[in-house]
């Protein structure tokens, strides 16, 4: 493989590996600052008088008053859910999923527990409450797959929320439930609901250690997919945003919030132009996921801009799904939610990789055998070897050449040590006159980056991946494998053993360029060591297993013979690139030559005839 190759390579890697480094660093400190300021400024409240008001971007919703009535909690049930929904504000306080352990407890995995209102609750889109009181719940219409709420708002409608299990023949019914909303005046006159929204849902780190970026809100204006992370509210210069809000002037098919493994998703039945909000809070993580203060999302969604007439009443049905990001289940579901699998600009290759993930994953027996995504991991990185073993033989029997020509070479930068495009000329005409391509053992890495960043981007949204065990030692294939700590660093297995084998692999592999190229080549293993350390072992196990592999192959190549440096037929005819360079060369002889005419007529043209002497008179 290339040298050249393999130094861009390593500097892109180094670089990557330093934005993630000093992400993550902006970002505790961002943290700390801002949980500084929030205790300066909550020392300054306490020091005024109580009537002072202090503006804030978030309006927290006014406590209701215990004796209107007692707070009661409501649950429906699914195969794969358990929707917890409340009177107060007549919706969704939490749904907690059955098949998603918690990263550390016996604890399972919830969405919106830390939400500033429950989904569904009917707010201004400032975030100003509009509920006046408890829901009293319909006995009558209540059953193990639905409940309705009934109750008033404080803008004299009176509102109706009706929460029900979606059919079992649905996509994604396990995690789905309908939301139809009822408002009703009474009053003799109209009644605008411009303004009035609901509360869209919220989303929180999975555990302490989850990167901010991976927490997004997003949405769909009439088939345009954009969405945000926490990086809007975080500006270099000026002020940092308080809130993001747009108004969507063409319809809004569906909105959500997401976090790495989980997303809520708002889909209305009838989509409608509509303003979306969010805004960032400050959270504490509970015990089990990391008891940490982390940042989270608040969302609303305004209702259809309309009034309702006197005596009337207006219903809204919404899809509301809140579930894990499984690539499958996810484009499952109608619409375009596919995009909510956002995988950037590889995803092109992110999506059938996870695709055959599944697959291998099904053929290794599934949840029968707790180690089938690994092997699927194996498997898959050894069918992407397989294919490119042709592209690595021809890449192999490249470099060798190449290696037989380096003494060729040292002596053309001995003739010409101070002409580098003679130099490059020559070199051009020696790989030309034995018919090698230096670009050859480019090729295997070329089309090895894609597929690697691919692997990358699919690994970090793979919540399949999650309690995942694999060899023993290591319990989740989505997290680090820590098997225990050293003077407080954590000791990972996988990416040790990716190092050792990258080290075998480069050992055998064959030497070209010079040995500075070839000391920054050594480096290459140490870069993806720290690259890959605290980021998923599956990722790991990925390029351990094809390190194995090439490790395989590069013994295989050296068992075949070795090949022949000869003159090759097309010696004769010039390459297109050393005629580029003899055009340049020629070029820029010519131009010194005219150069040198042009200063010598403009001297020429300075000379000027002698004066006369000045006389009298």
């Amino acid at each position: 493989m290339d040298r050249k190759a393999w130094i861009v390579v390593s500097i892109c890697a180094i670089l990557l590996a330093l934005n993630l480094h000093y992400s993550d660093e902006n970002a505790k400190i961002q943290r700390e600052a801002e949980l500084a300021e929030q205790a300066e400024k909550e020392e300054q409240d306490a020091q005024k008088t109580p009537d002072a008001k202090i503006p804030s971007a978030t309006v927290e919703p006014r406590p209701i008053p215990e004796d209107i009535g007692t707070e009661e909690s409501h649950e429906i049930a699914t195969p794969a859910s358990v929707f917890t929904l409340s009177n107060l504000e007549g919706g969704i306080v939490q749904n907690k999923f059955l098949e998603e352990k918690a990263f550390s407890g016996d604890g399972l995995i919830t969405m919106n527990d830390l939400g500033l209102n429950r989904i569904g609750a009917i707010t201004k889109i400032s975030g100003e409450s509009l509920e006046k009181g408890y829901y009293e719940p319909d006995e009558s219409r209540k059953s193990e797959t639905s409940i309705t709420y009934k109750g008033s708002l404080s803008n004299n409608l009176i509102a109706q929320k009706t929460w029900t299990v979606v059919e079992e023949e649905s996509a994604g019914s396990p995690y789905r439930l309908q939301f139809k909303l009822v408002l009703e005046n009474t009053t003799n006159g109209e009644i605008s609901l411009k303004d009035v929204s609901i509360f869209n849902g919220s989303a929180a780190p999975t555990y302490e250690d989850e990167r901010t970026n991976y927490l997004n809100f997003f949405w769909n204006e009439n088939g345009d997919y954009d969405s945000e992370t926490t990086g809007y509210f975080s500006k270099f210069f000026g002020a940092d945003p308080t809130e993001f809000r747009t108004r969507f002037e063409q319809n809004l098919l569906f909105t959500g919030v997401e976090n790495q493994f989980f997303a809520t998703i708002i889909t209305p039945e009838k989509p409608y132009p509509a303003t979306f909000r969010a805004i960032p809070v400050d959270v504490d993580l509970p015990e089990s996921r990391g008891n940490k203060r982390v940042k989270a999302f608040n969302t609303y969604l305004t209702l259809p801009n309309e009034a309702i007439p006197a005596g009337q009443s207006r219903e809204y049905i919404f899809d509301v799904f809140m579930g894990p990001k499984n690539n499958a289940l996810i484009r499952s579901l109608d619409g375009d939610k596919g995009d909510v699998m956002d995988y950037g600009l590889f995803g092109w290759i992110s999506r059938p990789l996870n695709w055959t993930l599944n697959k291998l994953s099904n053929l290794f027996g599934g949840e029968k055998n707790d180690w089938s995504w690994g092997w699927a991991i194996v498997v898959l990185t050894l069918i992407i070897r397989t294919f490119m073993w042709p592209l690595h033989a021809k890449s192999t029997r490249t470099m060798k050449r190449m290696s037989k020509l380096q003494p060729k070479i040292a002596a053309l930068k001995e003739k010409y040590p101070d002409d580098p495009n003679k130099m490059n000329q020559e070199m051009m005409k020696l790989y030309r006159q034995f018919g090698v391509n230096p670009m050859g053992g480019c090729l295997p890495m070329i089309v090895q980056i894609p597929i690697f960043f691919g692997f990358y981007n699919m690994l970090q949204y793979a919540v399949e991946l999650r309690n995942q065990p694999f060899l023993g030692w290591v319990k989740d294939l989505s997290q680090p494998d820590t098997v225990t700590d050293i003077m407080g660093l954590p000791l990972n297995i996988l990416p040790i053993l990716m190092a050792v084998t990258m080290v075998i692999q480069m050992q055998i592999t064959p030497k070209t360029g010079d040995k500075m190229q070839q000391r920054i080549f050594m480096l290459m293993p140490l870069i993806f060591f720290f690259f890959c350390y605290n980021f998923a072992s599956a990722l790991a196990l990925y390029w351990t297993t094809q390190n194995i592999f090439s490790i395989g192959q590069t013994w295989l190549m050296q068992k075949l013979p070795e090949p022949e440096l000869k003159t090759s037929k097309k010696a004769g005819k010039k390459s297109w690139a050393q005629k580029l360079a003899e055009k340049a060369e020629e070029a820029q002889k010519r131009q010194g030559k005219g150069g040198l005419g042009q200063r010598a007529g403009q001297k020429q043209a300075k000379l000027k005839k002698p004066r006369g002497p000045k006389t009298g008179g």
